[in-house]
């Protein structure tokens, strides 16, 4: 393992991983030659891409929230209204626009409502591109503002962190109003770091209307959040960083102010412009509030001129502005965890960011030696991610409202500060950030434990109701990885110490020029190969050769090698070799010997790598192998290994819950697989009912003709559809399949389709 001091030679993160080799390459070479922002976007867009694109369309939209504006899409592309939102049988007042029209969008792409029946097979892909696409800009957009004011490293670090936080990567697959509004609000600051703070622009007026037309869309997603959020954090940035508030600088803008000469002689180039006019002048804020207005204004005014009322009897302004805005934030409106305290945020924060909160203390420790009125630009944008933190973090905190997802607004902050303090730690060593770490250490594995133990802390960032029944088989049952048998934990075990043997043997068995290697090194290096193909050799018998016998032998094939190494001529410290050759020996012996002479179903040690492995084990072991490789890189100051530990991680839990694990628990919040089950059997005069829900999916899917029975009368016109003839379809909930069937009453047959296909719903007939 190379030291830090041997790492110092290392120019950058990518020369270290790749070696020298790669990038003399004919197609690096090429790479390297493209424009600076070009390699920037590419690679994190590119990135992005991967995560987000893939398994898009494979399963149905969530309840409630993305049927519910799916269903408010679908009726503006029917009734060729885009302006006034519609829901069922009323105006729909309690949204902005912008991701019912994105879905409007995709759905007309994807052909949704050209055939009867089913909606169309793309729906789904279709109304989700628009959102992963705007997620991926937001990501490559923020990584190029963060690359041209701080490096190229803190800039590529910055998209890679904020991609592979779940709370990110999972509500860029979800079309809800969150998504737009977090991700334009994301665009906006990053084109507002650029007109700020890059000096080398030769845009700047393009990047400050960038920020104006996206604080507008961001607006349009969200309502006034949108355009606040940016505002309140530029506008205290100005205060602490910009203006300087002595008495000559508050005579110098008076007298702008009040004496024409004053601005003459600004004009003329005789006297500076005051800050506060230059900075206003430099954001070009006059005609970039009128861009903003022609944006996010015509559909608010529009609205706000609207006569007609909503199902309760509320007009849009007092609806949106009062009850939707004042009365969420300050009394609690439609909340699922009413109380929450302010640890609530930093809870689900931690959840959100992981793995990513190992690094939080050391970028609290970053920012905590920031002077605010620093020369450095790179310490200017530390200062605007810190304030985006904090004021995000403090509303939302404050809020009366409280659901897990609205932590979301503080992740891109976040991943600023975390990514300007891997750069630290790159630049200035393990050592120099020692006790930052051994802090995100501690975070580190009590949030991993939490989510190990507890995989639905993942779903609940982005879910409406926590209480709702999670497919805790999904989690809980062995993992059919073999024909033969489930995965074990010897596989992951083997997996583990033959890959740490491999890499580790490269250096000791092959070492750079003029490098030396101990015995000792060469001895690990070997005793993980030989512990690898132990435990290869054990569960390959499947459990018929005895574990304890083979690890054995693998102690005593060490123990030979470290023997003969103490014979070779220049051997130092041959007493210390023979000594731990003997030991081995012994133990390696012993342990053949116990392992031989007990029946194999006796090995303690076999039973123990034989146990089938799920998802929950699974994810405990990961991170357990995750933080043991990084305490090892730390306190070898390795920062190759520690930086590759946390990437590969990272990027392995985002590629498997993206595109694998998110696949798997759709299918218990979508009703699509429901009704396509439905459309397929049911014949034309067989109408479908919903039996007391409400969860929004069952009217979009049914495109608004489910007959919904969730009133005080509902058994009473249960029972009456059950007395026609022929056969009826319901829908409802598992818990509720005994009330449905007393409501139809005995002399009827209800039967469930494909039950265990949701662990919520259940599709059934009547007969």
């Amino acid at each position: 393992m190379a030291s830090e001091g041997e790492q110092q030679r290392e120019q950058t993160f990518t020369e270290a991983i790749l070696g020298k080799e790669t990038l003399s390459a004919k197609w690096m070479t090429r790479w390297l030659a493209l424009p600076f922002s070009t390699r920037v976007v590419v690679a994190t867009a590119g990135f992005a891409a991967l995560l987000f694109l893939p398994y898009l369309g494979a399963v149905g939209l969530w309840d409630c929230w993305e049927t519910h504006y799916g269903e408010v899409a679908r009726m503006m592309i029917v009734r060729r209204d885009y302006v006034y939102p519609y829901w069922e049988g009323s105006w729909f007042f309690s949204k902005p626009p912008l991701t019912m029209w994105m879905q409007a969008l995709g759905m007309q792409v994807a052909g949704t409502l050209r055939s009867e029946g089913a909606l169309g097979l793309f729906t789904e892909w279709g109304m989700r591109v628009p959102f992963a696409l705007l997620s991926i800009t937001a990501v490559a957009l923020l990584s190029l503002a963060v690359a041209r004011v701080v490096s190229r490293r803190a800039g590529l670090a910055t998209g890679f962190i904020l991609a592979t936080m779940p709370l990110y990567f999972l509500l860029t697959r979800q079309t809800v109003t969150d998504t737009p509004f977090v991700t334009t609000f994301i665009c906006a600051m990053a084109c507002a770091l650029i007109g700020q703070l890059d000096e080398t622009t030769k845009h700047r007026a393009a990047w400050w209307y960038g920020f104006y037309f996206f604080a507008g869309l961001s607006t349009l997603a969200k309502g006034l959040l949108g355009v606040g959020l940016p505002a309140v954090i530029l506008v205290l940035y100005a205060a602490l960083s910009v203006i300087p508030w002595d008495g000559a600088s508050v005579d110098a803008h008076l007298k702008w102010l009040m004496k024409r000469g004053f601005r003459k002689d600004v004009r003329e180039g005789r006297q500076p412009m005051p800050v506060l006019w230059g900075q206003m002048y430099r954001m070009h804020l006059g005609t970039g509030i009128l861009v903003f207005l022609a944006v996010a204004a015509p559909w608010y005014v529009t609205m706000s001129l609207f006569e007609s009322v909503d199902d309760e009897g509320k007009l849009f302004w007092y609806r949106f502005f009062v009850h939707d805005h004042l009365n969420r934030l300050t009394a609690g409106v439609h909340t699922t965890t009413p109380g929450g305290t302010f640890i609530y945020f930093i809870e689900q924060g931690g959840f959100a960011i992981f793995p990513w909160v190992a690094l939080l203390p050391g970028a609290f420790a970053v920012v905590a030696r920031l002077k605010l009125r620093s020369e450095k630009k790179a310490d200017h944008l530390a200062i605007i991610a810190v304030l985006w933190v904090a004021f995000s973090f403090w509303l939302l905190a404050s809020s009366a409202t409280k659901f897990h997802h609205y932590v979301f607004p503080v992740l891109p902050g976040m991943a600023i500060l975390l990514a300007l303090f891997a750069d630290r730690l790159w630049e200035e060593g393990i050592s120099a950030h020692a006790v930052s770490l051994i802090f995100g250490l501690v975070l580190f594995i009590l949030v991993g434990k939490d989510l190990s133990e507890n995989p639905k802390n993942f779903t609940d960032l982005f879910v409406y109701n926590y209480d709702r029944p999670y497919p805790q088989d999904l989690v809980s049952k062995p993992i059919a990885f073999f024909a033969s048998r489930p995965l074990w934990t010897g596989d992951l075990v083997t997996l583990v110490l033959l890959a740490f043997g491999v890499y580790l043997s490269f250096d000791a068995f092959a070492p750079r020029p003029k490098a030396r290697v101990s015995p000792g090194a060469r001895a690990v290096a070997l005793l993980l190969l030989l512990l690898g193909v132990a435990t290869l050799g054990a569960v390959a018998s499947q459990a018929q050769v005895s574990a304890t016998a083979l690890m054995g032998l693998a102690l005593v094939g060490v123990a030979a090698f470290l023997g003969w190494q103490s014979t070779r001529p220049g051997t130092e410290g041959r007493a210390s070799l023979q000594t731990l050759a003997g030991l081995l020996a012994v133990v390696g012996v012993a342990l053949a010997a116990r392992g031989f002479d007990k029946p194999v179903a006796e090995d303690s040690l076999l039973k123990a790598l034989s146990e089938p492995v799920n998802i929950k084990s699974s994810l405990g072991f990961t991170f357990a192998v995750a933080g043991a490789m990084a305490v090892v890189a730390a306190l070898l100051r390795a920062r190759v290994m520690l930086f590759g530990t946390f990437w590969a991680l990272a990027a392995g839990v985002a590629l498997w819950f993206n595109w694998s694990h998110w696949v798997d628990l759709s299918h218990h919040w979508t009703q699509r697989d429901l009704f396509w089950r439905y459309y397929a059997q049911r014949k034309a005069d067989e109408p479908i009912v919903a039996y007391m829900m409400n969860w929004r999916g069952e009217t979009l899917y049914s495109r608004n003709t489910v007959e919904q029975y969730r009133s005080s009368d509902a058994n009473t016109r249960m029972r009456n559809l059950a007395a026609r003839p022929g056969r009826e379809w319901v829908l409802v909930e598992h818990n509720r399949l005994n009330l449905l069937r007393n409501a139809v009453g005995a002399d009827k047959v209800v039967t469930p389709i494909d039950r265990d296909i949701n662990n919520k719903f259940v599709l059934v007939t009547v007969d």
